[in-house]
Order: C-alpha cells, then structure tokens, then sequence
C-alpha cells in the first residue's frame, strides 16, 4: 500500500503557461518557495505552451503536473472535466490558489474534492477598464474565493470599491538578477524592453523615437520578445532597433539585462505589478515606466526608477527617455537603491512568509 502523505498539500491552477513571461517568473518561483516550504503542489494549467524542459522543472518541484495544450475550446473543455476527474480522486487540499483571468477558475472551483481555503490572484490592473473584460463566471470567482490578492495597493482599491469586499496586497515572486553589465562599442545608451510584443506595450512608440533625431545618435533601442504584429522583418525599416528575438529561462533573461542601459515600459496596457521591472530593479538596471496599475507603488528612487503619465504624448515621453538618458550619461543615476529595495520588499525570502500565511500554510521540515 503506498504510503499517505503527511504534507500539507496544494492545487494550483493557471489559466495560461508560455515560455517567457512576468507571470511565468512568478509561477515558477511561486512553486519553488512553497515547495521549499514542505508543500507538496498538484499544478494545472489549461493552456500550457512551453517546452518540455520547462515542463520538466515543473515536474521536478511539483507533486503533480497537469498540463493542457489543447487549442480548440470544446477539448479544452473535454481536458478540464478528465482532469478534474483525476483530481477528485486526491484528498482535501489544504489551500487552492488559482490565478489570472477567465471562465474556466470558477468551473475548476467546482470539480475540486475540498479545500480549507481559496486564493485567488488577479494579476490585471481591476480599474474600469479591466473590469469590463471580467466575464460572468468570473466575477462568480472575484465574489466567492476566501481571498483576493492584487499585486498593487492601486488596483486593490479599484477592485474593492466595484467588488465590495476586501482585496489584498502581495507583490509577485520574481527572479532576483545579478548580472555584469557589458559596454557598448557604438558609444551609444542601450535602452530597451522585453515581453510580450503588442503596441499597447509601447512598441510603435519605441520604434518612433529610435528614428527620432534627438535621440538616434544618442539612444539605441533593444526588443526581445513576440507577436503577431511585430515579425522580425517588421523591424528592418528601423535600423536603430536591435530585435534579438525570444530567450528562454534565466540565462536569457540575464543575457538581456546585461546588454542594457535602462529598461522602458511604455505602456497603456492594464497592467498589474509587472514583473519585468521587479527583474530589472533586482539587477539595478534603472527603468521608466508609464503609471499604469500597481508601477507607482515600486517607484523608490525619482532618478533612478521613472514613472511618467500613461497619457503623455509622443513630445512629453520623448523628452522623458532624452532626460533620463542625460542623466545616466551625466552618472546622476545608480544601480544601488533599487537593488536595496528589492532585497527587502520583493526578495523571495521577503514574499514567501506572506504567501504562506495567506495560505494558511506553516513551514515544515
């Protein structure tokens, strides 16, 4: 007969898994710490496209790992009932954390055999915007989990008061980056993004300014990343664009960040806490970043962790990447109080005690 776990144990579930990505970085080390903890983790994900490595290190934490990749949505639905049939077969779970956005958290909600307490983890902004994408079952999950966490004090708020219950705070687990910065021979500033490819992460605004002649002879612009709308060719009409394609797991990200200057999110996306700056301020990159969601509340240092308006025009955003260039240049700017802040507010030791409690999860041996 096998043996009966004694572990306190967990589901969790996501709604989505790509290969690189802010809430990549957080699942990963989300399983990491609470496995580190003595938790044992079954890990679902409806949409899972990564590769078999990465699959591999999953398994390698986890208990279990259920990962669907089917594209059509009635086989999606077929995956979802089979694979909640096998999890009924498992005991209680002391705690079940399910996270992003979509119909299919509340049916999972369903189909689980019992659980001692529910988190779930909106990672979007939850301003009006946000809200008016929240789909019927979905607000069912927002009413009904025992907790709510966003990733900001900001977006907290705007769920709260639309929600009318009380939403809490806890940053995302991100990589911490120690990385040797290279130099570049042009004698140019390396400014640059990496992520997901769409315009309303300011790509179009990048691409504009690498041609703008204030900032070409000055500025060169970096982008890792995909998108439909932004093929590698697409960037051959802007020679002061570096496009590097996709990177894959630590090394890539680190590889990234060292060829870097600064980092820029301009973005009107409705972001939550985005990870990528977290990774960067763990490294010392410094960063400029528009006001969307949770970015104010890890703005620590004026010079070196920039925040401008979501609503600036192309003129006023211009003249923040020419100031904020100036002022690296000059050396006005360092890379030691965002690493500091990091290490106390955002550091995985500093995260997984209120992960934990959150969960109602105690450390075991």
């Amino acid at each position: 007969m096998a043996q009966v776990s004694d572990k306190q144990r967990i589901l969790v579930y996501s709604t989505q898994l790509m290969e690189t990505g802010g809430i990549e970085s957080h699942l990963l080390e989300f399983c990491r710490q609470m496995a580190a903890n003595g938790t044992e983790i079954d890990l679902v994900v409806l949409n899972a496209a990564t590769t078999g490595e990465t699959e591999q290190v999953y398994r390698s934490i986890c208990r279990k790992v259920h990962f669907g990749r089917h594209g059509r949505s009635y086989k999606r639905l077929l995956w979802m009932l089979q694979t909640g049939l096998k999890l009924r077969s498992s005991r209680k779970y002391d705690a079940v954390y399910t996270n992003g956005q979509g119909e299919s958290i509340w049916m999972l909600s369903r189909m689980l055999p019992g659980y001692a307490t529910w988190v779930h983890h909106h990672h979007t902004s939850g301003d009006a915007k946000d809200q008016a994408t929240w789909g019927e079952k979905y607000k069912k999950t927002l009413h009904t989990a025992n907790t709510i966490i966003a990733c900001s004090h900001r977006n907290a708020g705007d769920m709260q008061s639309v929600l009318q219950r009380p939403v809490d705070t806890i940053p995302c687990f991100s990589r911490n980056v120690e990385v040797s910065f290279t130099e570049n021979n042009s004698g140019k500033l390396r400014f640059g993004y990496y992520g997901r490819l769409i315009a309303e992460k300011g790509i179009d605004l990048i691409c504009r300014m690498s041609e703008d002649a204030d900032l070409k002879n000055e500025v060169e612009f970096h982008l890792w990343g995909e998108g439909k709308n932004y093929p590698a060719p697409y960037f051959d009409q802007y020679p002061n664009v570096h496009y590097h394609g996709t990177f894959a797991g630590e090394a890539g990200l680190k590889g990234a960040i060292a060829q870097l200057d600064a980092y820029l999110l301009l973005s009107v996306h409705p972001e939550g806490l985005p990870i990528s700056l977290l990774e960067a301020m763990s490294a010392g990159l410094p960063w400029l970043a528009t006001d969307r969601g949770g970015i104010p509340d890890i703005a620590c240092d004026p010079l070196s962790t920039r925040v401008i308006s979501a609503a600036s025009d192309y003129e006023a955003a211009k003249s923040a990447v020419m100031a904020f260039a100036k002022d690296i240049r000059s050396g006005v700017v360092t890379k030691t109080t965002q690493k500091d802040l990091y290490a106390n507010r955002f550091s995985a030791v500093a995260l997984r005690t209120a992960w934990s409690n959150v969960l109602g999860l105690q450390k075991q041996n």
